[in-house]
């Protein structure tokens, strides 16, 4: 296996490890990555599915799982009710801001201070643009 992709799988068998948040199997799951992602801006459908590398099928059942908690709100549009967009809500904010400080928890002593920060910052950045290329 060529060292590069070896690493990629490394990195990404890595990463899943990293974002355990809690007990054995408590991962950051599909729907943490759903509120992550309409935390920052509100999604169509098919905005959501392409950013989470889902099917149709797979995202319908996370998104009314969503909506059915009050984690996030379907949005119909005013001019064509066939139009959806996904929102997140007050309480989507507050659990992704628990998962959020969990997850702080595991870069305790890893930064230390500014400098340190900086640094493991850049590698992160300098990684999210090397895997934008594959």
């Amino acid at each position: 296996m060529n060292e590069m992709v070896e690493k990629l799988v490394e990195l990404r068998i890595a990463s899943r490890h990293a974002c355990s948040i809690g007990g054995r199997g408590n991962y950051v799951t599909l729907k943490v990555k759903a509120l992550y992602l309409l935390s920052k801006e509100p999604l169509s459908p098919p905005d959501l599915m392409d950013k989470l590398c889902m099917v149709k099928s797979n995202l319908a059942p996370l998104c009314n799982s969503l909506v059915k908690d009050g984690l996030i709100e379907k949005l119909r549009g005013k001019n064509d009710r066939r139009s959806i967009t996904y929102r997140i809500t007050e309480k989507g904010r507050a659990k992704l801001a628990g998962v959020e400080k969990s997850l702080e928890s595991k870069f305790n002593g890893i930064a230390d201070n500014e400098e340190d920060l900086e640094k493991t910052l850049t590698i992160f950045n300098n990684m999210l643009d090397l895997l934008s290329f594959v």
